[in-house]
């Protein structure tokens, strides 16, 4: 038991001390001395004292607070109690205690199980078979609290397994981590199992090697853990650093803990069983390498090795642990316990043809061509003629919500009142007359429209001019579809007026976007114009769109839903067509949070969806040739002769007759191995590969190698020890290959299946499809050697054959793409010119090349014995790390001879011009160019039939003329030649070129499922349709792309633009789906590349087509414009839904029943399009600030309460009051949500009670800073890099928080920033206005700081007001539309004097993609506009700026002020000479900087390689909600940054 611990102070009880070895009986005798101690006070801590005792608190809180009153703590350490010092808990160590209902388990202690000390023991659970642990709430569980609770559960583990006593306080409930010793009992192999969770993704194995490195075996590690065995190395993981941070915390010396963990050199390979929680795996000792080895209930095994991952349950490990499963499913059953219920296999769609799903494919075909019953008057306007429609929310705003309650309560009452009219009865007067006082109180109340309504569109649509009392408004009559579901149709006059501005002079016809309505502009067989309400519009696109279903159907359900609904399928498609176009997509819906505008990783993938005619589509793309060069596929081979390979291959593949030809051409390489050139890479890779296929003879038998050396002996067939079931070569009833290869015998042959599924011998029946032979199987020449590695070792032979296939089988080119070229030349150059073992220190450049590690790794020992094999394998790596360098003089000759440029092929000309990161001004200028007449609107995606509402253009597109011509001329089954790429292309994977239907189209998905954008396609897919996505819309092109042909995009792009892909380090990586059954070679295997692809979701693609592939049947059928409006508005809808996942507090949670409007209008939607009269723009005009997305939520809630008593009428425009009629019916017409991790920064002064902060006015803090002379930072912000400590600080904020964490409370600018918030001050991301915004106040803040401090000090800054992000936006609404009573109160309310200021800042957003500023210079006289990337479109934004002060001065000074400052003489300058941006996200982040400096006077003198630290520096700002003080750092929290062991120690 040890020595017991020193006596405590007399105020506290004497510690009970209890023995406690693990056994299950000794609980009892446990809770019996507990049960001893007093109830009164804080009661006394407990501890278990005996070494290798292991248990979790009672109470988290309860021996902290028995510490906290004592001072004192008691730890372990080295065998002697010591006092330690008393801790002080940091804010980011805090956590919010969640009270748990106390069980009967918690009440005796179950979770309770120790071991005995010792070096025998081999458990040390938190938690025990059968009982469920805690596991983590997604999202919620902040990343410092797990590594936390890991070292708590490290450290007794990693002190018993060094001998030393441990302690830890005891308690109720599960772990939520567990460590535990296992090994094999009859030796020395002992690891550590640590549970983090139930999961197989929340395990983890640890142990030592023999070479003194810490290794460990997860499902995020990376690293091969055989190969970093062959050395000294250790994983690099989040475990490994743990463990290492355990002993520097206990003060264990590493030495110790590896000599007592470490392996032996021939450790015996074993397998025990493990329950954590529901979840049962076996721990695995194979080779020296530990794993967990986990079963399906459908027997399906997985292995967490990442060495293993690519073998797909048939490694060492699954080999070893299934016979065990079954064993133990066997006892299973045998003890009456049922098992799981396997799960049906679920075939898959064959990857090569795009199949329509089944469903009712022609329920809507041809239902756009069908006669309608809505049609435009012979009297009405050509379309042409009339205005464009007014764009619309792409979801209701909280203002169309109530406009549409409205319209629905009008339609419902004059229903009512009509009904009342036709029914008799002697009350017949008074009650019309009770219903018409109610209709008047209504609609006087805003809850009802008037009689008499005449609706009429305020603005032109094309131009944005507004309507006038000039304009003569003509009155058309009008029927209204509303969403009620007994309310019948209403009857209505509407207005249409004819625009009078010069160049318009259109027709504006009543479109209904500011009254809530939409109309068709289509009339009944009445003559009447059908408007509809946008409620029921909504549930028309709701149907179609999310639904997934088709037009025929929503047209069933809305006739049935609404009683007054009675149009036709034809009518409703042309219907909700119409709304569609409407609709506006903000570019944020197409760009990741996480990912930025620019990811890193991207999947793309061809979708099968169809549309009908498309011969009628004739997309713009503007291309340049750029077609694939003559570079030989053999130049790319370690084996320069192109029959070689394809040898190789066939003997690595299968067992299929080696040709005459073949037979010859191996012998010859074989020969190789006796020439005495150490420079003959062909003799190398000879002695690789005959080292484990030997040349042998014809019938098996031994051969000599040229160097003397004997080969390997083979048996042969059909002789004595021959193998069962092989036939003698020659003999009677078998027939050979002709390399020896056993064929088909004649009985063989002759078997059928009759029409009852039985075999028989002859007869007419099916013949019996017999087993394929595979690679195992071969005889004769190139038969495995089964002698030294036998043919059940799968161990040697998964690593050999991968290995092999790659170095000499394939093409190398890129194998050593995007890794460290020049160490991994220097590990091949020491394996052939140093000694043994040598190699062994410089093997890190080769762990993300999967097949590498596993080779050199297995074979570490026979690289060190064999000098000859280990010189061969320098050689063979170092061709291979050479051929990059060789690929890149071969593309550079081939692109620029002299043949190729005359026929007008670019390819040296592109990669020249667009290598870098263009921009999307380059590729304007590069547009700008080209002839005008060969120029279409390749932004608009009715005409260029692509959609990337987030990602402009920066590259031209490229084609290539030839493969185009060389895919037509290819049909049916010779389709496979049409797509190969090269001579050395060997993936079996083809795409058709049947064109019925359009192919589909190209989804380019980010790995959180977000589509950034689609191609439609409409000739046959292909890879460089691919490749040209990518090159135009990434300036920066992702480090990973993820493709179901990565190997064919790689080797196009190689022979096109292989300099840019080299230059931005791109890889082409298969993704997991589709690497199943492809048989190119191992570098483009997703796990072969663990390092790169460890925790990216490569089936995101997979996933958004599963979520799409329902509107196959309901788009399948639509012209191509229609098809592509619907595709957008699904993506964005699809996209919607994920980003509210994404920013919620669980990520993972289910949303389906989350509305998603109030997201879009908080979090994505810069604007609403219905104009500042729409009722949800009031928050902005009062305050400053858009609604959260709470308060939003809450509105539309209390609204619907309250049955629409809030409910406001919002028309945007005076409506024209009908006096005459038509008729009786003419007229008829936020509380903050905190993490239980957050970093929050309070804003709260002295004496607040709980109420909303106060803040002391601008004048009392200038007093104070005076009073104590303080210093202000009237300074820039700085370019200076951030101190380590604080720039992980500024990363803390974000870390794995809740995107929902609040980080600052309510700010200056009355905002509360959140985790999401400070998301997009990381990588590319684009500001939003909240984070915008807040820094606004801040400038503001300073400068009128600054003006009271000059009545004291006179500083020479100028004096300076700037607007927020919402000013010219609500200034300028449309285009062509300008508002100044819109803002005219804006200034004045926040502070602007117009005759006491120098400047006046305004940023700009323009086209809703991209911020610019304008700086008002009142001093000098004259506008500013700063543009950091394109440069254009001044003139409009100038003008207006421009009518806004002349407007301002006169409002504010007088007319004959405004007169006298002759603003229409200032002049207007474009930015030249300031810093430009070449990065696609950066734009609010130079605009924040350049006002920052215009707002000092100071010169903008910052670059875009500082925009990562203005980035953080905005960050700090905000924090501290000040650019004044000179040390915001002091405002991060304190983060704990750790201190791992080096690996010296």
């Amino acid at each position: 038991m040890g020595d017991p611990p020193p006596p405590r102070k007399p105020r506290f009880h004497a510690p009970v001390v209890a023995s406690y070895m693990g056994d299950a009986t000794a609980v009892p005798s446990l809770v019996n001395r507990l049960a001893t101690l007093p109830t009164t006070g804080l009661g006394t801590s407990v501890e278990v004292i005996t070494s290798g005792s292991q248990c979790v608190s009672v109470d988290p809180g309860w021996s902290e607070r028995a510490r906290d009153r004592d001072g004192r703590r008691r730890v372990v350490r080295g065998g002697a109690w010591v006092r330690s010092a008393p801790a002080v808990a940091s804010a980011g160590d805090k956590t919010r205690s969640t009270k748990r209902p106390r069980t009967a388990s918690s009440a005796a202690l179950s979770p309770l199980l120790g071991v005995d000390a010792g070096d025998d023991v081999m458990e040390d659970h938190h938690c025990p078979p059968g009982a469920i642990p805690r596991r983590p709430s997604s999202g919620r569980a902040a990343a410092h609290l797990i590594d936390k609770r890991i070292m708590e559960a490290l450290g007794p583990c990693v002190r018993n397994a060094c001998g030393l006593p441990s302690a830890t306080p005891i308690g109720k409930g599960a772990s939520l981590v567990s460590a535990t010793l296992v090994g094999d009992p009859n030796s020395r192999s002992r690891a550590i199992l640590l549970c983090v969770g139930c999961g197989k993704a929340d395990s983890a194995i640890l142990w030592a090697s023999r070479r003194g490195g810490i290794l460990c075996s997860c499902f995020a590690g990376t690293q091969n853990a055989l190969f970093l065995s062959a050395s000294s190395r250790s994983c690099v993981c989040k475990h490994t650093r743990a463990l290492r941070r355990c002993l520097v915390k206990d003060g264990i010396a590493l030495s110790l803990f590896l000599r007592r963990m470490h392996l032996g050199s021939s450790p015996t390979n074993f397998v025990s069983q493990k329950r954590y929680g529901p979840m049962q795996f076996w721990v695995v000792l194979y080779r020296s390498v530990y794993s967990l080895v986990s079963f399906t209930a459908a027997n399906v095994a997985t292995c967490i090795a990442p060495s293993c991952r690519r073998f797909r349950a048939r490694c060492g490990h699954v080999a070893l642990a299934r016979p065990r499963n079954m064993k133990s499913r066997a006892a299973d059953v045998a003890a009456g316990v049922k098992p799981g219920t396997p799960l049906a296999p679920v075939k898959a769609a064959s990857a090569n043809q795009p199949v329509l799903p089944l469903g009712l494919a022609d329920e809507d075909d041809g239902i756009e061509t069908e006669p309608c019953d809505t049609e435009r008057g012979s009297g009405d306007a050509a379309e042409s003629t009339v205005s464009a429609r007014v764009r619309r929310n792409l979801l209701p705003c909280k203002g169309e919500i109530a406009d549409a309650e409205v319209w629905a309560r009008t339609a419902e009452w004059r229903g009512i009142a009509a009904l009342r009219r036709l029914r008799g009865g002697a009350n017949k007067a008074g009650d019309i007359k009770k219903v018409g006082a109610v209709m008047k109180s209504a609609a006087q109340m805003g809850l009802m429209h008037e009689r008499g309504l005449v609706p009429v569109e305020p603005y032109c649509g094309s131009c944005g001019s507004k309507r006038e009392e000039k304009h003569v408004v003509t009155k058309e009559r009008a029927v209204l579809y509303t969403h009620h579901a007994t309310a019948p149709v209403m009857q209505m006059l509407v207005g249409q007026w004819t625009c009078d501005r010069p160049d318009c002079k259109r027709k504006v016809e009543f479109d209904g976007n500011s009254y809530g309505l939409f109309n068709m502009r289509r009339r009944d067989k009445k003559g009447r114009w059908a408007v509809f309400t946008r409620a029921l519009l909504d549930k028309l696109y709701s149907f179609i769109i999310t639904a997934r279903t088709t037009y025929t159907a929503a047209t069933r359900y809305l006739s049935s839903d609404m009683l007054s609904f009675a149009l036709r399928r034809q009518d409703v498609v042309k219907l909700g067509t119409a709304m569609l176009r409407t609709f506006v997509i903000p570019p944020e819906v197409a760009v990741c949070p996480l990912c930025g505008p620019d990811p890193e990783f991207i999947v793309i993938d061809g979708q099968a969806l169809g549309c009908t005619d498309p011969d009628d589509a004739q997309p713009v793309r503007i291309e340049e040739e750029v077609p694939v060069l003559g570079i030989a596929a053999s130049a790319l081979c370690v084996i320069q002769s192109p029959p070689l390979p394809a040898a190789i291959t066939k003997i690595l593949r299968s067992s299929a007759a080696l040709t005459g030809p073949h037979t010859l051409l191996l012998r010859a390489w074989h020969n190789t191995m006796g020439i005495d050139d150490r420079a003959c890479v062909e003799s190398a890779a000879a002695r690789l590969f005959f080292h484990f296929f030997p040349m042998g003879t014809k019938d098996g038998g031994v051969v000599n190698g040229p160097d003397g050396t004997p080969g390997a002996s083979r048996v042969v067939a059909g002789k004595k020890g021959a193998e069962p079931g092989a036939g003698a070569e020659g003999s009677e009833g078998a027939a050979s290959g002709q390399d020896g290869t056993a064929s088909t015998t004649a009985l063989e042959a002759k078997l059928r299946t009759d029409a009852d599924g039985n075999l028989t011998l002859g007869g007419q029946g099916a013949p019996v499809k017999l087993p394929s032979a595979s690679w195992r199987d071969r005889i004769g020449h190139c038969a495995p050697n089964f002698a030294q590695y036998p043919k059940g070792d799968d161990g040697a032979w998964l690593h050999v054959r991968p290995f092999l296939q790659a170095l000499l089988g394939e093409t190398v080119s890129g194998m050593f793409h995007c890794h460290d070229e020049g160490a991994s030349r220097l590990l091949a150059n020491c394996m052939r010119l140093q000694p043994a073992g040598k190699w062994r220190d410089v093997t890190e450049a080769v762990d993300g090349i999967g097949f590498v590690a596993n080779f050199v790794g297995w074979f570490a020992d026979m690289i060190d014995d064999d000098d000859r094999f280990r010189y061969a394998l320098g050689s063979v790596l170092l061709r291979a790390v050479d051929m990059e360098a060789d690929v890149d003089k071969l593309f550079s000759a081939a692109a620029n001879r002299k043949e190729v440029l005359d026929r007008g092929w670019v390819n040296a000309e592109y990669c020249r011009k667009w290598g870098g990161m263009p921009t999307p001004a380059d590729y304007r200028a590069w547009l700008d160019s080209k002839p005008a007449g060969s120029l279409g609107d390749v932004d608009n995606p009715l005409v260029s039939f692509e959609s990337f509402p987030g990602l402009d253009r920066v590259r031209p597109g490229i084609k290539d003329s030839e493969a185009l011509k060389r895919r037509v001329g290819y049909k049916g089954k010779d389709r496979h030649a049409a797509d190969v790429e090269g001579d050395g292309d060997a993936c079996n994977k083809a795409f058709s070129i049947q064109c019925g239907l359009t192919q589909g189209v190209f989804n380019v998905v980010c790995p959180h499922v977000v589509t950034l954008g689609f191609c439609c396609l409409f000739r046959a897919e292909s890879v460089g349709e691919a490749l040209s996505i990518v090159l135009e819309r990434f300036p920066k092109l992702p480090k990973v792309i993820f493709y179901d042909v990565a190997c064919k995009l790689d080797k196009n792009s190689l022979r096109r633009v292989r300099p840019i892909l080299r230059a931005h380090k791109v890889r082409c990586i298969l993704d997991r789906p589709h690497s199943i059954t492809h048989t190119c070679s191992p570098i483009y295997m997703p796990n072969e590349s663990l390092g790169t692809t460890a925790g990216v979701a490569t089936q995101a693609a997979e996933v958004s087509h599963s979520i799409a592939v329902a509107n196959r049947t309901s788009l399948a059928y639509m012209k191509p414009t229609t098809y592509m409006t619907h595709k957008m508005v699904q993506v964005a809808m699809m996209n919607i839904r994920k980003l509210e996942r994404l920013s919620s507090a669980n990520p993972k949670s289910e949303n389906d029943h989350v509305p998603l409007a109030p997201f879009f209008h908080s979090r994505l939607a810069r604007e609403c399009q219905r104009g500042s009269g729409c009722a949800c723009q009031a928050s902005i005009s009062d305050t400053g600030r858009r609604d959260s997305q709470k308060a939003i939520a809450e509105s539309l809630v209390a609204s619907a309460d309250s049955g629409g008593e809030e409910n406001s009428v919002s028309t945007g425009s005076p409506a024209v009051e009908d006096n005459g009629g038509a008729g009786e019916d003419a007229g008829m017409g936020d509380e903050p949500v905190h993490g239980s991790d957050a970093v929050i920064v309070e804003c709260a002064r002295d004496g607040d009670d709980g109420a909303a902060p106060s803040r002391p006015s601008v004048e009392d803090e200038a007093a104070g800073v005076l009073r104590r002379g303080e210093v202000v930072h009237i300074l820039p912000m700085s370019t200076r890099p951030l101190l380590d400590k604080h720039a992980a600080a500024v990363d803390a904020l974000v870390g794995d928080r809740p995107p929902s964490t609040v980080v600052r409370t309510v700010n200056k600018a009355k905002v509360e920033l959140t985790v999401a918030d400070s998301r997009v001050l990381t990588g590319e991301n684009w500001l939003n206005n909240s984070v915008m915004n807040s820094f606004v106040a801040l400038i503001n803040h300073r400068a009128t700081l600054l003006r009271c401090l000059m009545t004291v000090k006179p500083v020479a800054v100028p004096r300076v007001f700037m607007f927020n992000t919402f000013f010219f936006s609500r200034l300028e609404e449309r285009v062509g539309c300008y508002d100044y009573a819109g803002v005219r109160t804006w200034g004045y309310k926040n502070g602007l004097d117009i005759g006491a200021v120098d400047q006046v800042l305004i940023p700009v957003n323009v086209d809703n993609l991209h911020w610019v500023l304008v700086v008002v210079d009142l001093e000098h006289h004259s506008f500013l506009y700063y543009d950091s990337l394109y440069g254009g479109g001044a003139a409009r934004v100038l003008h207006t700026a421009r009518r806004w002060l002349r407007d301002e001065v006169a409002a504010r000074l007088g007319e004959d002020v405004a007169e006298s400052w002759k603003i229409a003489e200032w002049g207007g300058v474009v930015d030249v000479g300031f810093p430009r941006q070449t990065d696609r996200g950066s734009c609010g982040v130079f605009v924040m900087a350049a006002a920052d400096c215009f707002a000092l006077r100071a010169p903008v003198s910052f670059t875009q390689l500082d925009v990562p630290v203005l980035r953080q520096r905005i960050g700090v700002a905000l924090l501290a909600d000040s650019v004044t003080t000179s040390d915001g750092c002091a405002y991060l929290p304190v983060t704990d940054q750790g201190d791992d062991a080096s690996e010296d120690e």
